[in-house]
């Protein structure tokens, strides 16, 4: 079997020379070893005879006298393959022995490859042919062709379910034989020849069983790949569900007109009466609010008399706070009215966190005392000597949660707790509780607590308030980016814990706080001022003429805001008050009236207003006023506005001499002595102290005597005394 002849063709296709490879190696020794192994076991099986691997498996079917033609790949001398096609044929002598074989190998790589793209491309139309099936199969619509006569000539699955016919049953028949009009789903047919598609054309589907179908038909021509037409694809989706659909919205649409314009007639009507509304609340506001003034205002004065026995002081005192009390109530009511219309918002300012918490405390101090009450007001770390927020609203919600707390609670105590949660950036989170030992709130009552108007039993019980203290603060609370919750148990107490958004704010942009003292007259060397008073209430106008007569000012007064234009360029004042709701012409066109007047732009003008909407008071400023002041007002606000717009000076009533107290130095000598005692001693008091535990107190402090029975005595004093803070001051670390 070893090569004899090696032409130059095999040269060129095998990379050998012939002196390579004659009478040196045969044809297996060129081919792949592999494919040689699995001939020889082929023919074996075919021929049922043992073949040896090698070169007897490559010309044994031609020693057979058998033509054989077979695949082959040859290994090139440099190691590259390549597939061939072989031909071998024996050779024979006169005498018909073998001599030999020849073996022509022919490259076979070029007809290899086109047989590889022809098998690629073969399949790759076998998968275009199944994922068009697919598509067409899983498309959820009823699918069709036709050809330009109408004759189906496919269908998908769906279109089988709409007429329950099988596929073969469909194709070859009458596209318009599936309908129940087959003269307009014919015409279907012919649109969609001449426009080329047809959208949204509607056709009732009749099925085998008789069962019709509403469908919407979309079809559009489809052609062959020289353009040529071959028919009609149609797609039918049923639409017996959306043409329900759209009879349920269209009357859902007329009833959604009819709500709308009931709505309408509703909002209109609510704004008719919400204006009715406010302007009823701001009649109130003024009526309420004018004698208010006269009756508050000439009590402040009559506190001046130094002839007063001290049991008219009491009434006079009386009188005040019935009337602040009121005023209160009166308030409330306004609050929760402008925060139902939307018109209560947030007025930041920069103020002193512990000063509102001093005031707080300051305010309750008294109150807690009468009733034998234990009140504390703890801060909690270290907070900001500063703040940015709305103030007022922050004081009035500390104000209505201890009020409350204070009301309701008749044995123990009421506790504050104030503390900062750091935010990003400036933000700050003031965290607060306020907790009692009073009666608590049932739990069926916690869920209108925040309710306005609405009060709870305990709240019937005590008979006071009007049930809105708690909504307002709430919404206050809202307003402030925060929330309040409560939580409580019948007969044990409350506790009220909310937080507010605040910022960091500079002590340098906090007003200063005007210390209260009673003004007795201007100072001398002084410029005596002209006060003009404009006011229709003869009240009132005697109430201004007492109380700025009375410190040394000129005064003067008119009627309405026709007689004070008048006046003020008659008369020259340096400063007007001047009413809002004035017959003949009111506070707001008279200030107006001056403004525009010769020299009228350098008095000095304070709008004076029983409203208590902010609209009114931002009104007066708009239109010139300098400032303005509520009604009922307090004689010592009055007056320093006036120190502030005339830059006077005046004489205040002396003030006893404020001296250290003794009780400060026993306070530094106590709380030196304090270091003296054990410290577990002095924490569990400071313990026994927040808890309020007044057995415990007492019992601590006899053990205190045993050490030192003066700090003992002081310690004694203040537990029985309910001063519970001095206590909580001396035994801090």
């Amino acid at each position: 079997g070893v090569i004899q002849i090696f032409n130059v063709g095999a040269e060129r296709m095998l990379g050998y020379t012939a002196a390579d490879v004659m009478n040196k190696i045969t044809p297996a020794d060129i081919s792949d070893p592999q494919e040689v192994v699995a001939r020889a076991k082929a023919l074996s099986q075919e021929l049922a005879t043992p073949i040896t691997p090698g070169f007897e498996a490559l010309i044994f079917k031609a020693s057979r006298g058998i033509e054989d033609i077979y695949e082959l790949t040859y290994i090139r001398k440099d190691g590259s393959r390549f597939p061939a096609v072989v031909s071998v044929t024996a050779l024979r002598d006169d005498q018909g022995g073998i001599i030999g074989y020849l073996l022509i190998g022919t490259d076979n790589t070029a007809r290899k490859q086109i047989e590889e793209e022809q098998k690629q491309l073969a399949q790759r139309l076998r998968d275009h042919q199944f994922y068009t099936r697919s598509l067409f199969e899983s498309n959820i619509d009823a699918l069709m062709t036709t050809d330009p006569a109408g004759i189906i000539t496919d269908v998908n699955k769906q279109m089988e379910a709409l007429t329950g016919c099988t596929r073969d049953e469909l194709i070859g028949a009458p596209f318009k034989s599936c309908f129940t009009d087959p003269d307009r789903a014919e015409m279907s047919i012919k649109l969609a020849l001449s426009e080329k598609k047809v959208t949204d054309y509607e056709l009732t589907a009749r099925a085998r069983d008789g069962k019709e179908t509403v469908v919407s038909y979309n079809a559009t021509t489809f052609y062959d790949r020289d353009r040529k037409l071959q028919g009609v694809f149609a797609a039918a989706r049923d639409v017996t569900e959306r043409k329900r659909l759209d009879q349920v919205l269209q009357e859902k649409n007329v009833e959604l007109e009819s709500a709308k314009s009931a709505a309408e007639t509703a909002k209109e009507s609510a704004e008719v009466a919400n204006r009715a509304k406010s302007a009823f609340l701001a009649n109130m506001s003024h009526e309420i609010r004018t004698p208010m003034n006269a009756i508050m205002g000439f009590s402040q004065l009559l506190m001046h008399d130094i002839g007063l026995t001290p049991l008219q002081k009491k009434h006079l005192q009386i009188i005040n706070r019935s009337g602040e009390h009121l005023l209160a109530l009166i308030n409330d009511i306004l609050e929760i009215s402008k925060i139902e219309a939307g018109r209560s918002t947030l007025n930041p300012v920069a103020f002193g966190l512990k000063g509102m918490l001093d005031e707080v405390e300051t305010m309750f101090r008294m109150r807690t005392a009468e009733k034998n009450l234990c009140f504390l007001v703890e801060r909690v770390g270290e907070l900001p000597a500063c703040v940015m927020g709305d103030e007022n609203k922050l004081r009035q919600v500390f104000v209505n949660l201890v009020g409350n707390a204070v009301k309701f609670t008749s044995k123990g105590g009421v506790s504050v707790r104030v503390g900062i949660k750091p935010g990003s950036g400036p933000a700050l989170r003031l965290m607060v509780e306020v907790e009692d030992t009073g009666m608590g709130i049932a739990e069926e009552e916690r869920r209108k607590l925040f309710r306005p108007f609405v009060q709870t039993e305990s709240g019937r019980k005590v008979q006071t308030g009007t049930g809105l203290g708690l909504a307002i603060s709430r919404e206050f609370i809202h307003l402030m980016g925060g929330d309040i919750t409560v939580s409580s148990q019948l007969g044990k107490g409350s506790i009220f814990r909310f937080e507010v958004e605040l910022e960091e704010g500079r002590e340098g942009a906090m007003a200063n706080r005007a210390v209260s003292r009673r003004v007795i007259g201007l100072e001398p060397g002084q410029k005596i001022r002209r006060v003009l008073v404009a006011d229709d209430k003869e009240e009132n106008r005697v109430l201004l003429f007492e109380m700025l007569g009375r410190v040394g000012f000129d005064v003067r007064a008119v009627v309405n805001g026709e007689e004070a234009v008048q006046e003020s360029a008659r008369w020259r004042p340096d400063l007007i008050l001047m009413d809002t709701r004035m017959p003949i012409m009111d506070g707001f066109e008279a200030i107006k009236g001056i403004r525009s007047s010769v020299g009228g732009k350098e008095v000095k003008i304070v709008s004076v207003t029983a409203s208590a909407f902010d609209e009114d008071r931002k009104k007066a400023i708009e239109i010139g006023a300098d400032d303005f002041l509520g009604k009922p007002f307090r004689e010592e606000v009055l007056l320093e506005k006036i120190k502030t717009l005339l830059e006077v000076e005046y004489v205040y009533a002396e003030a006893p001499p404020v001296l250290k107290a003794e009780k400060d130095i026993e306070g530094e000598l106590l709380k030196e002595k304090m270091g003296a005692l054990p410290e577990s001693l002095v924490k569990q008091l400071h313990d026994a102290t927040r808890s309020a535990d007044l057995d415990r107190m007492l019992e601590l402090v006899q053990q205190i005597e045993k050490h030192d029975a003066n700090v003992a005595g002081t310690m004694r004093r203040y537990a029985e005394g309910f001063e519970y803070q001095k206590l909580l001051e001396m035994t801090a670390n």
